[in-house]
């Protein structure tokens, strides 16, 4: 029987309905039929995991012209020429010339809560770089007292992260228990790039021995950092030596380039695998023996990296090693005659600080 809503034709004929109704549904069942052929052919050539990886991939732009490295494998940033790498930038010292903006703000619940009153800057990156700064004496998540003191004097830089001056946090203030730690950037002789030190001449954040790098701008990520990031950070212009930080042997180079760029595989002699990855150049080959301090690459910022750094990665039987447990970390202390000139470059910066809190 035809439903209410499709009347019977005029003609009183209805078997012409029926029959229009049945090509239809033929029709119909016909082009479903080969619609689930298709589809089952492509699972059938895709891989098992294909919708898993499909779901996890980063949504990334397509490069027009992918640098093509071998036969099958493309670099997201393609290495820069030597001649073409920029020189290094001019270092700062205590402060810069351009005008610095500051900004203090009492801890209520977050770190990150405590810097959205910022308005010149972005809350979120100026609380990032503060953070950092801070991170070898203070986890921002565990240590925070509500009544906590951030302070920061700091300069804003077009398209970069804030370029802090000078910094202080002060744990639970005006109590028996309060703790002050201090940091003002300076450039102490010899150093190719400023660092941040305490009030008596300590360099506030820590260094590897025997690291990777004999000099660089800051490290920016540790392994503690975040669960996805194995291994350590270092920001560095194009172009920096990296060392072997021990003897080894080189058991891989430029594996994976899609994702690590150029890059360099030492096994070093107590069985623990160093990774080293983003670089520009590699200057050895597998098989090779390195001594330690052996200058086995230039740092870069090849494959997936946002901006030029090196990636330092160790490992034992096939298990991340935190660089800072596997090779101890120390504080560097400016010499007496240092700490003078130290204490006068900064003096500035350390009222305008102190103004801050008593504006408050």
């Amino acid at each position: 029987m035809l439903p209410e809503s499709v009347p019977t034709p005029p003609t009183n004929k209805p078997w012409l309905l029926f029959g229009a109704i049945g090509v239809s549904l033929a029709l119909n069942l016909g082009l479903a039929l080969r619609l689930g052929m298709s589809h089952s052919d492509s699972a059938e050539a895709a891989p098992a995991d294909a919708s898993v990886a499909t779901a996890a991939a980063p949504a990334v732009a397509a490069d027009p012209s992918p640098i093509v490295i071998g036969s099958d494998t493309t670099v997201s940033n393609a290495p820069v020429p030597a001649a073409e790498i920029a020189p290094l930038p001019e270092p700062l010292g205590a402060a810069a010339q351009a005008g610095t903006h500051l900004y203090s703000g009492v801890v209520q619940s977050s770190i990150s809560a405590t810097f959205t009153g910022v308005l010149d800057t972005s809350p979120a990156a100026l609380s990032a770089v503060y953070t950092r700064l801070f991170a070898w004496d203070l986890d921002m998540r565990r240590d925070l007292h509500r009544g906590d003191l951030v302070e920061v004097m700091y300069e804003q830089r077009e398209g970069q992260e804030p370029l802090v001056l000078a910094a202080r946090f002060t744990s639970q203030p005006g109590t028996a228990t309060e703790q002050v730690y201090t940091a003002f950037r300076w450039q102490a002789p010899g150093d190719r790039f400023p660092s941040y030190w305490s009030p008596d001449g300590t360099e506030v954040p820590k260094r590897l021995v025997s690291g990777p790098l004999a000099d660089y701008e800051q490290i920016t990520s540790l392994l503690k950092d975040r669960p996805t990031h194995e291994g350590m950070d270092f920001k560095t212009p194009m172009g920096t030596p990296v060392e072997a930080p021990r003897a080894g042997v080189v058991t891989r180079v430029n594996w994976n380039q899609a994702a690590n760029g150029n890059c360099v595989e030492l096994r070093y002699q107590d069985g623990v695998i160093a990774k080293f990855l983003h670089l520009n150049e590699n200057l050895v080959k597998e098989g090779q023996a390195v001594a330690a301090g052996t200058i086995i690459a230039k740092s870069g910022n090849t494959g997936h990296s946002t901006g030029p750094h090196l990636h330092y990665q160790t490992e034992r039987g096939g298990k991340v090693v935190d660089p800072v447990d596997y090779h101890g970390t120390l504080r560097r202390q400016l010499q007496p005659d240092a700490i003078s000139r130290f204490q006068n470059d900064t003096r500035t910066l350390a009222a305008q600080l102190t103004g801050q809190v008593a504006q408050r």
